[in-house]
């Protein structure tokens, strides 16, 4: 738990005015002033100044602020994991790229449910770089994903394995028709963005088998949605490999 001083400094720096601060922390605008006056004596620093009218950070404010607020993180963790502790009701945090979410989270849910039904379940879709950082930032206990990383910094496990098949449209002059690799050059490719684990994986399969996607005739790369690679293929827009 924070010095209530240290609170109202990191109050401060977040609202840049010390009106706003006094009714954020629900005291007088004196007593912000009082707070921010010892903190400079105790510390023998000024730790904001004025330019045009702007609340600024000097380099010692922004130093003390930086050290503040990491204390301040670390502290809401330590809360909520002790909290968790003592509570009857335990959480697991789980976090999954969408296109893991949509095809393997629901099944994973339902057979966890089955043997924890005590837990209490809170899920994050995003992707890859951010699942990463929430899990390296205690928000996460773990998180599913959908392709290769070839330099992880975490521990990983292979849940399952699938095959990778080309979908299109019914509408599509090559729906349920064998087709060599050259015919299909001529589509539309749709897919997920670049450097994306399950675009990563995709490329690793065309490099195995001889395949360039840019030697077909039109591209739409779209960012971490399954859903709307879904729609575009049912709109007979492309072809896509899932």
């Amino acid at each position: 738990m924070l010095d209530t001083r240290l609170v109202t400094f990191l109050t401060l720096c977040q609202t840049k005015s010390f009106t706003k601060t006094a009714e954020k922390l629900h005291i007088t605008q004196p007593a912000v002033s009082h707070h921010i006056k010892y903190l400079e004596g105790y510390y023998h620093a000024k730790l904001y100044t004025y330019t045009n009218r702007r609340f600024v950070l000097t380099p010692t404010g922004r130093t003390l602020y930086q050290y503040v607020n990491s204390v301040h993180s670390d502290s809401e963790r330590i809360r909520e994991h002790l909290s968790l502790l003592s509570s009857s009701t335990k959480e697991l945090r789980l976090g999954a790229e969408q296109s893991a979410g949509e095809s393997f989270l629901p099944y994973l849910i339902i057979a966890f449910m089955e043997k924890y039904p005590d837990y209490k379940i809170r899920i994050v879709t995003d992707n890859y770089d951010a699942l990463s950082r929430m899990l390296n930032e205690g928000e996460l206990d773990f998180f599913l994903m959908d392709g290769i990383v070839s330099k992880s910094e975490h521990d990983y496990y292979e849940l399952c394995s699938s095959s990778t098949i080309c979908a299109c449209s019914p509408e599509h002059p090559l729906a349920e028709k064998s087709v060599s690799i050259q015919e299909l050059y001529n589509s539309t490719l749709i897919l997920g963005v670049d450097k994306t684990p399950s675009r990563n994986r995709l490329e690793q399969i065309f490099r195995d088998n001889n395949i360039s996607s840019m030697r077909f005739a039109h591209r739409i790369e779209i960012s971490n949605s399954l859903t709307t690679v879904k729609q575009l293929l049912i709109q007979n827009t492309g072809i896509s490999f899932v």
